[in-house]
């Protein structure tokens, strides 16, 4: 398998750096107490990244990008987009709780929930001084960007957390700078690349 442009040999610096960044967050996680919330963080770091890493191995990397945000983020209802400048298409990746129509109003919304929203900046509703109107009318809680290559850039768009949750806090924040960073790369190495080119 080759990544787009690259030998063989990336895919497994890629599995080799999410490897190198899970098996830090364990570290740094066994060295603190059970109660400490930074532990919390970092095990749900730890549990991202491997999982990451296992979907780069199976092919299913847009499948556990959604399967992330849901288990280690309590979100209830998210999409997973791919946005191909060059020939003006949009492509629904994954999702998970969104009723039909919620998904073909994504899709319709999707060029400017990619293009209006900040292109390189992780947006969270919750942090906001003043929250997007644009994105804040789809219900978007929370947008992760990130590039596939220099045509294909994409976005993670969270709407609803579990009922239990009260927003999104700095072990969340985490989560989505890890997605914002490992995304496009996974996605390249996934075994679906030509699927997702194409």
């Amino acid at each position: 398998m080759t990544l787009s442009g690259g030998p063989e040999g990336q895919l497994g610096s890629l599995e080799g750096d999410l490897l190198a960044l899970s098996m830090q967050y364990r570290e740094r996680c066994s060295r603190l107490p059970l109660n400490d919330r930074k532990q919390t963080a970092l095990a749900r770091l730890y549990a991202g990244a491997k999982r990451l890493r296992e979907a780069v191995q199976e092919g299913a990397v847009a499948e556990a990008i959604v399967e992330i945000g849901s288990n280690l983020m309590g979100c209830e209802k998210m999409a997973l987009f791919l946005l191909r400048e060059h020939w003006n298409t949009i492509l629904l990746l994954s999702s998970v709780g969104l009723r039909l129509e919620q998904i073909e109003a994504m899709h319709m919304n999707a060029r400017g929930i990619i293009e209006e929203a900040p292109a390189d900046i992780i947006y969270i509703e919750s942090e906001a001084e003043k929250p997007d109107s644009f994105l804040s009318s789809l219900g978007v809680t929370a947008y992760v960007p990130f590039r596939l290559d220099d045509e294909t850039k994409g976005a993670i768009v969270f709407f609803d957390l579990l009922p239990q949750r009260n927003g999104m806090n700095m072990a969340d924040r985490a989560l989505l700078n890890l997605l914002s960073a490992y995304a496009g790369r996974c996605l390249s190495a996934d075994k679906t690349k030509e699927e997702i080119a194409g």
